[in-house]
């Protein structure tokens, strides 16, 4: 439940209130279209406050470029506020409805089939799933919840909250910090992709002693693979979101609060600066250092070293306005042909095929 005093004490410096009565609560949260008397709705646009004043709502959040339209005498809602972007307020007050942790405590602290070897070390509320597994000496700290079927190897240690999704794999020395979510089917510490070829032309396996180090408040989602160093550790600092299905490979370090989505892969022994962010599917090649503030358009590719921090696309990477004008003139391609053969024809000259 979220009461409008929490909206306006504890977040003041994100909601501004409007007017209505401070004693409202909210139950639920919904879009202006199913609201009720005691939900909490967002809004954005006026289509959607006209839908939202019709439906009535216990709190209203409204996007401050439209906070003109209410007035005082507005009866349809509970109490309202502004705020700067409706994304940051959800940000903000979603997480007062995210009952995530009752799909953890319906089985109880501990699941009867829960594998937890005796040097291990569990902290205060931690709720164990079925059939999870927690290795020697590993350590799992106050508040986690670890989901059905993870393991978590000898030596590893899982930091205060974080939340581990059923199916996780969490490799042995590897470390999570707090705050973090890891999604069902990631493996965190497997071996990395490092092979020796000798006379023989056979590869022939390095062993991975190192680990990963996972920073706070880390999202990972699902099916993803971040393999351990060679010899050191792989980072995925603080503030990092990675979406689904990415690939971070051995020796790699990733600076704090980036933004990795769905389908992106990256070779070993790369360093990433802070505040990275790309779009889907794109490609980071081995041994390369890219500044703070690197933003890739999707399906981008990088082959060196990107020491300018900027926007950038393509393959070859290009700085993005440059990739924009060679991406619509992909689309001319065949014109320019046609033409250049007309010129060539003219000139007397023989056509290229």
């Amino acid at each position: 439940m979220l009461n409008a005093h929490t909206v306006q004490g504890s977040h003041g410096d994100v909601f501004t209130y409007l007017h209505g009565d401070l004693d409202a609560a909210a139950t639920r949260c919904h879009m202006p279209c199913e609201a009720g008397p005691d939900s909490l709705v967002f809004v954005s646009d006026r289509a959607q406050l006209a839908t939202a004043r019709e439906r009535g709502a216990a709190i209203l959040v409204v996007q401050r470029d439209i906070a003109d339209q209410l007035v005082a005498t507005d009866a349809a809602f509970g109490c309202s506020f502004s705020v700067k972007t409706v994304s940051m307020g959800m940000a903000v007050l979603l997480k007062y409805f995210d009952r995530k942790r009752e799909r953890f405590a319906q089985w109880g602290e501990r699941h009867p089939t829960a594998v937890v070897h005796t040097s291990a070390t569990i902290g205060a509320g931690v709720l164990l799933g079925p059939y999870c597994v927690i290795g020697a000496n590993a350590v799992i700290s106050d508040g986690c919840c670890i989901g059905s079927h993870v393991v978590v190897e000898n030596d590893a240690r899982v930091g205060p909250n974080t939340v581990l999704h059923p199916h996780v794999f969490v490799g042995a020395g590897c470390e999570l910090g707090r705050d973090c979510e890891v999604h069902p089917h990631t493996s965190i510490g497997s071996d990395g992709f490092g092979y020796a070829v000798g006379a023989s032309r056979r590869p022939q396996k390095l062993s991975h002693l190192g680990n990963v180090r996972i920073g706070d408040e880390v999202e990972i989602g699902s099916g993803c693979a971040i393999d351990r160093a060679t010899l050191s550790s792989t980072h995925i600092r603080s503030g990092t979101k990675l979406d689904n299905i990415c690939h971070i490979a051995h020796n790699c370090d990733l600076g704090e609060d980036g933004f990795y989505t769905a389908g992106f892969m990256m070779a070993g022994s790369t360093t990433i600066g802070r505040r990275f962010m790309t779009g889907g599917n794109s490609v980071v090649s081995a041994h390369l250092k890219l500044a703070d503030d690197v933003v890739l358009a999707g399906r981008s590719t990088v082959t060196s070293d990107v020491p300018v921090s900027g926007h950038y696309g393509g393959y070859p990477l290009q700085p993005l306005k440059d990739f924009m004008r060679t991406l619509a003139a992909l689309g001319q391609l065949t014109e320019i042909r046609r033409n250049l053969n007309r010129v060539l024809k003219h000139l007397q000259l023989p056509e290229r095929p």
